[in-house]
Formats: C-alpha cells, structure tokens, sequence
C-alpha cells in the first residue's frame, strides 16, 4: 500500500511539473483564431508578392534572350563570322532557360508564400 501511495506522489508532482511546459506551447483560441484570420489575409498577399518576382524574372530572362540575340547579330555583321552561329543558338537556350525560370518560379510561388505567411505569425 505504501508503495502505491508513493508511486501515486511521485507520478502526480512528475505531471505538475510537466504539464506547464506542454501547456507553454499552446494557445488560446483567441489567439489561434487570430493567426488564423490572419494567415488568411496575408498568405493571397504573399502568393501575389511571389508572383511578381516570377513575371520580374522571366521579363529579365526574355530581355536578356534578346539583347544577346542582337549583339551575335552586330557581331556577325561587323567581321566576326564565328558568332554566327549564337544568332541561332541564343534564342533557343535564351527562350528554354526563360521557361524554366517561368516553371520553377510559378510551382515554389505557393509554397515560398506559405513560408513567407508562417514566418509572418
């Protein structure tokens, strides 16, 4: 009997002294509620900031492809024939980077936005 008693005190101080740590990390339902509302508006803010970074850097990609395009050309045209060949070349990589750049930029906008909106709680 003695022994159960003790086991009994000894269990009920581990569980007071516990259970303060466990209920440190858990909010209120105001506060859950909060974050919640707030998530809500900041994570459509966040996907569109994530947008405009990729339409940014697909515009630089497409500028970049051209402005390269046009100095193969000049270069050909002013004695230098071995650029020839990036008149062609230069477009094709130019546009493929352009939408590789396009597809990874549109897949990991939700998910940076999303980071983004936890980081901002």
């Amino acid at each position: 009997m003695k022994k159960v008693l003790v086991f009994c005190l000894v269990a009920l101080i581990t569980v007071a002294m516990v259970s303060p740590a466990f209920a440190a990390d858990k909010k209120t339902f105001k506060q859950a509620t909060k974050d919640a509302g707030k998530a809500s508006i900041n994570y459509p803010a966040n996907v569109v900031n994530e947008s405009a970074k990729v339409v940014g850097g697909t515009a630089k990609a497409a500028v970049d492809t051209v402005a390269g395009t046009v100095q193969a050309t000049g270069e050909t045209l002013t004695g230098q024939p071995e650029k020839a060949q990036e008149i062609v070349t230069t477009p094709v990589t130019g546009t493929v980077e352009t939408a590789k750049t396009a597809i990874e930029g549109t897949v990991e906008a939700p998910v940076k936005a999303g980071q983004d909106t936890v980081d901002q709680m």
